[in-house]
């Protein structure tokens, strides 16, 4: 039974994170174009030490790819690399992954590994949104957006979405 709930998060967070408007900056999508990973690639992890979170970053948010971890959504920077005016989306599905996103607090120390760097983020903005409401660019001074199922264990599909806003720390 439990099996058919984490699939039946998963399948719920793939449409929701491919739906997500965004209005960052995309200059130099071309040359960028060429450089992305390819789907279900890793690229990067996501560990929060509080929280015993520990978790792969693939490309794309398939349900497949949830299903191993955590999803990078497409058309946003990559993590390590994102801006200010290019931040980074990382979708989460229900399961512990989700409900340790949804048990962050402000404050609280992320750490994201990428094969260029090692990079310290706090967080900056708790939201409990419905789905619809999610608007990528609207969190001045996130960098990087973590965005679950809420509530993480809500049988059937999640009525909300929890997002988490992260800014980077000086190193």
């Amino acid at each position: 039974m439990a099996a058919v709930g984490v699939g039946y998060g998963i399948l719920s967070t793939a449409p929701l994170a491919r739906q997500i408007p965004f209005s960052g900056a995309r200059g130099g999508e071309a040359s960028a174009a060429a450089a992305r990973p390819a789907p279900g690639e890793i690229v990067g992890r996501l560990t929060v030490s509080r929280l015993s979170l520990d978790s792969p970053v693939f490309e794309g948010v398939e349900a497949g790819t949830l299903a191993r971890g955590a999803g990078h959504v497409p058309g946003t920077a990559l993590p390590g690399e994102e801006e200010k005016s290019n931040p980074s989306l990382i979708a989460i599905a229900r399961g512990s992954n989700g409900a340790a996103v949804a048990s962050l607090r402000l404050g609280d120390g992320v750490r994201l590994m990428t094969g260029h760097a090692d990079r310290r983020y706090r967080v900056i903005e708790r939201r409990v949104l419905e789905p619809a409401q999610f608007r990528l660019a609207s969190t001045p001074g996130a960098r990087i957006t973590l965005i679950a199922p809420y509530p993480s264990d809500y049988p059937g599909p999640a009525p909300n979405r929890i997002a988490v806003a992260l800014e980077r720390q000086p190193e």
